[in-house]
């Protein structure tokens, strides 16, 4: 398998995961009661252990990428998570998406190009 897929599954994992965690937080909510009753609602939460899971896929997939590449190479492209983070939290959780975000992801795909062509 190339190993380009291993950094294409560590960021669609990653990205997948942290909107798992997010929507088993915000159906958990803020703490108004001790830790312990907090950390008991995390550990029993479904979308939390899934989003933990799906992320843990996404770090196996990085590693596999990392002992193909350089790290100086290949972590631009991690900061493509951040760019179907911003999209996956429009589309589900139906956040704002300003004008500085988009010319951000336009920054962020401007560095990935750049640097994957050195």
């Amino acid at each position: 398998m190339s190993p380009y897929v291993f950094v294409a599954l560590s960021t669609i994992f990653g990205i997948a995961g942290q909107l798992l965690l997010k929507r088993g937080m915000g159906s958990i909510g803020q703490s108004t009661t001790g830790s312990a009753s907090m950390l008991k609602r995390i550990i029993l939460s479904p979308w939390v252990v899934g989003g933990l899971i799906v992320y843990g896929l996404g770090v196996i997939n990085w590693l596999l990428a990392l002992s193909s590449f350089e790290l100086s190479y290949v972590y631009p492209f991690a900061s493509l998570s951040y760019i179907g983070i911003i999209i996956g939290s429009y589309f589900i959780f139906r956040e704002r998406v300003t004008a500085m975000r988009v010319m951000g992801i336009a920054v962020i795909i401007a560095g990935v190009l750049i640097s994957s062509q050195s």
